[in-house]
């Protein structure tokens, strides 16, 4: 009899500390958990709203082009002038002139975080060196985290109150040798948005940010993407090294049954395949970019709207990767863009 209630009492007392020690974990989970899903919930309904007319023209924003050491040149100013804040999220970093700088903005006490992806897609090792060498000189980095994406494959630059969206990687020859385009802003919404897209990557929390003259993969650019292509009325230009996506193909396809002029820039190194001779028999136009090796990756549908990304024209960056884009309407930047795309497809 006694044995029976000193296992009850001690099972009682198991549970009062139990309860003590774990109850409040277990209830801010579950507040945790119902709050992505609100959260989750509540983006769908805003992309799902989505149109042309909520694109926001972006205030103190410009266009870049390379090849231009001159690009390098002012990122690199921009890094060593800092007076703030550094914050780098880049799917490769082999550029010393950029390590060095930020070596040097380090030395001033201000705020510097980077991400780095670990894997990199047939290069497994490449940011090894930068990685050891930012540790080496107490520049904080994390490697991305594979629980909330595949691959990281964005490429962002924040610095003070200025960003920089683009279609390069960190490495000489994004500058030298590659078409790649910059988006240079200082609109305030923006960065507010980047940086809390930035910050959620480098501490590991889901992320779920949404501003519609931004995307996010592998959140929701495929919806974003599907939507632009449909509602093309005119013309769609673009530029993509290659497409490996068999719905995004399709829906090509069927925009030029509605009449719509679709021109494609592709790599001049992209091997023949069978997507290629399925879109030039519906019309499509296809050249590959003459000198340079094409690395760029933009749309700009009815010579209005235009987007400017980290992500491929394939299943796994629009599904699985972290990547971002920015959606612009600014007159003078898509003029600009035009004229570099009409040099490349003549």
């Amino acid at each position: 009899m006694k044995n029976k209630i000193y296992n009850i009492l001690f099972l009682l007392i198991f549970i009062i500390i139990f309860s003590i020690f774990y109850s409040g974990e277990y209830i801010n989970f579950h507040k945790e958990k119902q709050k992505i899903e609100n959260e989750k919930i509540e983006l769908d309904k805003k992309v799902w709203e989505f149109s042309f007319e909520k694109i926001d023209i972006l205030k103190s924003t410009d266009i870049f082009y390379t090849p231009d050491i001159k690009v390098l040149d002012k990122i690199v100013s921009w890094i060593i002038n800092a007076k703030n804040k550094v914050y780098i999220e880049v799917y490769m970093l082999t550029e010393t002139r950029i390590l060095d700088a930020i070596k040097k903005a380090n030395g001033k006490d201000i705020d510097i975080k980077i991400v780095l992806e670990k894997n990199p897609y047939k290069a497994t090792n490449i940011n090894n060196k930068a990685y050891n060498f930012l540790v080496k000189n107490k520049i904080p980095v994390v490697w991305s985290n594979p629980d909330n994406y595949s691959l990281n494959h964005s490429k962002i630059i924040l610095i003070d109150e200025q960003a920089i969206i683009s279609t390069w990687n960190f490495t000489y020859s994004s500058f030298k040798y590659n078409r790649e385009l910059f988006i240079f802003t200082q609109d305030k919404n923006i960065i507010s948005n980047l940086e809390k897209i930035f910050l959620n990557d480098y501490f590991f929390r889901k992320n779920i940010v949404y501003n519609n003259n931004l995307v996010l993969s592998p959140n929701y650019s495929r919806e974003k993407i599907e939507y632009l292509i449909n509602n093309a009325k005119e013309n769609i230009n673009m530029y993509f090294p290659y497409i490996q996506d068999k719905n995004l193909e399709k829906l090509l396809i069927k925009k030029t049954k509605s009449w719509v002029k679709i021109n494609l820039i592709v790599d001049k190194n992209i091997l023949e395949n069978e997507s290629y001779d399925n879109l030039i028999k519906s019309w499509i136009k296809i050249k590959k970019i003459p000198k340079n090796k094409l690395h760029a990756k933009a749309i700009l549908i009815d010579n209005k709207y235009l987007y400017i990304w980290s992500i491929n024209f394939s299943s796994y960056s629009l599904d699985k990767n972290r990547e971002v884009w920015i959606l612009i309407k600014n007159k003078d930047i898509v003029w600009k863009f035009s004229e570099i795309f009409e040099e490349d497809f003549k």
